[in-house]
């Protein structure tokens, strides 16, 4: 997983590995998100519990110079709001 040679890379120049955190995003599948989540914490960092599924939709919305949070469908909306939250506990 690129992210986690990233995060190896900030850890070495001196980056707490608790200030880190992964947010998963253009996922296709739950289990393909359990197997990063594990991944990740096998690897000594931490991710948040949602991630965001690939979606034609949250592209489009970028595109045009939104956000994903503006997203047109209820529950990719729905999604990202809920990531949002999880982001901010962390924080």
């Amino acid at each position: 997983m690129p992210a986690i040679k990233e995060f190896h890379a900030l850890k070495a120049s001196g980056i707490k590995p608790e200030k880190l955190l992964l947010v998963l995003n253009r996922i296709a599948t739950p289990s393909e998100a359990v197997a990063a989540q594990e991944f990740c914490q096998a690897s000594g960092y931490r991710s948040l519990p949602t991630f965001l599924y690939e979606k034609a939709s949250y592209r489009q919305v970028q595109n045009e110079g939104k956000s994903i949070a503006e997203v047109s469908y209820k529950k990719l909306r729905q999604r990202v709001k809920l990531l949002i939250t999880d982001l901010l506990k962390y924080i």
